[in-house]
C-alpha cells in the first residue's frame, strides 16, 4: 500500500507551504512544535493522540486497485468512540513519508490537528458529519472493472489474435491464416491498419515510462500499463504488438474491413441527422402549380442549402454536395400523369413558379421570383450560381395577393412582393435608413407610404412592420 501512496505522490501537482511537519519517534511537531502522538507500528495504520496520551482517533489507509492504470485510495478514521467515517486519500505536500502526507491532509483540509494540538472539538465535529461511503463505492467500481477485464479477455480469446514477426495479424492463433491486418512502428508509436489501409489505431510510449496513450479511429482514448512491457525500445516489438492488438479486440474493434463499414454507418447517419436539422424538403407530400396555373401533386424535393454534415465546422467536404441542382432555385416533384405513370418534373424559380409542400404535418407555401435589393447578393448568385438572380421563397403573410416572403435558412432575411411589380424587393441585414430609401423608390407610385420609409418611419427589420407596409400600399390610393 506504501507503493500506491508514492506514485500518488508522483502525479499531483507539488503545492508548498510554509508549515515544516516532523515526525520522531511518535511525537508530531509543527515547525518544531510538539503537537500531537502518532503510533504507526501496524503497517497502514496510524493512531493518532493527544501529547498527554489521550486517545483522539485511527486512520487506516485503504487501496484498490481496478486495473494497471486504474486505481482507489482512501482513509477510514474511527473515533475514540468507535464512530466511522471515510475520507478520499489526497497528496497536498512532496514528501517520501506516508505519515507526514496523511497528517498534512487532516491538518490543512480537516483541521483536525493544528499547532496547538489536536483540536477535540472539530475532531468532535468532523466525525459528526454524514460523508459517502467511499469503500462501497469504490468496490463497485472495482467489480464493474473486473467485469469489463473478464468480457474484455473473453473477446480476445474468441479470436485468438497473433501477431507476427513481420508486424502481420492473423486470427487462429500463431498458425492462423486469416489475415486481419498489420501493425507498424515509428517514432515511438505503433500503428494497427486494417485490410483497408485505415489506422485503426495509434499507441504511444516512450523508453522511460511504461504506461501508453492510445487512440482510435473513432476518438476513444484509453490507456494500458504492463510494465516493462510496454516500454519503447527504438524498434519494433512483436510482444508490444500482441498487447495491442489484444486491447484493441478488447474494446470492440474487429480489424479487417470493419473501419470502412463503421464509417459509411456514421456518414449515413450523420446525413440522416443533417437532413433532419436542415431546412431542404426531402420527398414531402406537396403540390406545383406552374406558371400557366396547372397542378401537379405528389412528392416534392426542395434543396434550399448544402447540407452541412458537421455543425461545427465549415470545410466544404464536410458537406453533402450530391444535392438536387442548384440550391433554392429549382424544385422537382414526383407525380403520376393522367395515365396513372409516373413522372418527375423539374421547375424553376425564375418561371413565377410556386409550390406548398407538408414540413413535419405544417403546410408552408413558396413563390419563385427574382428580386430587387441587395446588390452584394446578386454578384454572390452570379459568381457561385450563376447569373439568375431568381429563388424560391417562403410565404409568411398575404394580403390580396401582396406577401412578405422569407429566405429559408437566413431568418433574417425577407421580400416584399407587390401585386402589380414584377419582382420581389429583399429586406436584409444592411442599415435600415439605406434599405428605407431604396424601398421608397422600389414604390414610388404609393407616395404617401414612399415619404413615410424615406422618413424613416419603418424599423424594416421588424416582421409587423413589414407586414403594415404590405397593408397600406394594397390600400394605397
Amino acid at each position: 500500500m506504501k507503493k500506491i501512496i508514492l506514485m500518488a505522490l508522483m502525479v499531483i501537482p507539488m503545492v508548498t507551504y510554509a508549515q515544516k511537519i516532523k515526525v520522531k519517534k511518535g511525537v508530531v511537531t509543527f515547525d518544531g512544535k510538539e503537537v500531537a502522538k502518532v503510533n504507526t507500528e501496524l503497517r497502514d495504520n496510524y493512531l493518532f493522540s493527544t501529547l498527554s496520551g489521550e486517545k483522539a482517533f485511527d486512520v487506516v489507509f485503504k487501496g484498490l486497485s481496478a486495473s494497471n492504470t486504474e486505481g482507489f485510495q482512501w482513509l477510514e478514521l474511527t473515533s475514540a468512540s468507535g464512530q466511522k467515517t471515510e475520507i478520499p486519500y489526497e497528496v497536498l505536500m512532496t514528501s517520501f513519508s506516508s505519515t507526514k502526507l496523511i497528517i498534512k491532509l487532516l491538518s490543512a483540509k480537516y483541521g483536525l490537528i493544528t499547532s496547538n494540538g489536536i483540536d477535540m472539538a472539530q475532531v468532535d465535529d468532523f466525525f459528526a458529519q454524514e460523508r459517502e461511503v467511499l469503500s462501497d463505492k469504490y468496490m463497485k467500481n472495482v467489480v464493474s472493472a473486473k467485469a469489463d477485464q473478464a468480457e474484455r479477455k473473453a473477446k480476445i480469446g474468441r479470436y485468438n489474435a497473433f501477431v507476427k514477426d513481420d508486424g502481420t495479424i492473423v486470427f487462429g492463433g500463431s498458425t492462423g491464416s486469416k489475415i486481419m491486418g498489420r501493425v507498424s512502428y515509428g517514432n515511438n508509436t505503433y500503428s494497427v491498419i486494417d485490410l483497408d489501409g485505415i489506422t485503426v489505431g495509434t499507441a504511444k510510449g516512450c523508453s522511460t515510462c511504461t504506461t501508453v496513450k492510445a487512440k482510435t479511429f473513432t476518438d476513444e482514448e484509453f490507456e494500458f500499463d504492463y510494465g516493462s512491457r510496454t516500454m519503447m525500445t527504438g524498434r519494433f516489438s512483436r510482444s508490444f504488438g500482441q498487447i495491442f492488438v489484444e486491447e484493441l479486440l478488447g474494446r470492440d474493434y474487429k480489424l479487417g474491413r470493419e473501419a470502412k463499414a463503421y464509417k459509411a454507418r456514421l456518414h449515413k447517419e450523420k446525413v440522416k441527422v443533417a437532413k433532419e436539422n436542415s431546412v431542404n424538403l426531402y420527398g414531402v407530400p406537396g403540390t406545383v402549380i406552374d406558371d400557366d396555373g396547372k397542378k401537379y401533386t405528389g412528392t416534392v424535393y426542395m434543396i434550399f442549402e448544402k447540407l452541412q454534415l458537421d455543425p461545427t465546422q465549415q470545410e466544404s467536404d464536410l458537406y453533402d454536395m450530391n444535392s438536387i441542382d442548384k440550391f433554392g432555385k429549382f424544385v422537382s416533384v414526383k407525380y403520376k400523369n393522367d395515365k396513372g405513370r409516373p413522372r418527375t418534373k423539374k421547375f424553376a424559380a425564375r418561371n413565377n413558379i410556386k409550390f406548398c409542400a407538408s414540413d413535419d404535418g405544417v403546410e408552408k407555401c413558396f413563390m419563385g421570383m427574382k428580386t430587387k435589393g441587395n446588390a452584394l447578393k446578386k454578384l454572390s448568385n452570379a459568381g457561385s450560381l450563376g447569373f439568375d438572380n431568381s429563388y424560391f421563397y417562403e410565404i409568411i403573410y398575404d394580403s390580396n395577393g401582396h406577401m412578405v416572403l422569407s429566405k429559408p435558412g437566413e431568418p433574417n432575411t425577407y421580400v416584399l412582393k407587390f401585386t402589380d411589380k414584377k419582382v420581389g424587393f429583399m429586406i436584409d441585414e444592411r442599415k435600415n435608413e439605406k434599405i428605407s430609401a431604396a424601398l421608397a423608390k422600389f414604390i414610388s407610385n404609393c407616395k404617401s407610404l414612399s415619404e413615410d420609409l424615406n422618413n424613416n418611419e419603418f424599423d424594416l427589420s421588424n416582421l409587423e412592420n413589414l407586414k403594415t407596409i404590405i397593408n397600406e400600399y394594397a390600400t394605397c390610393k
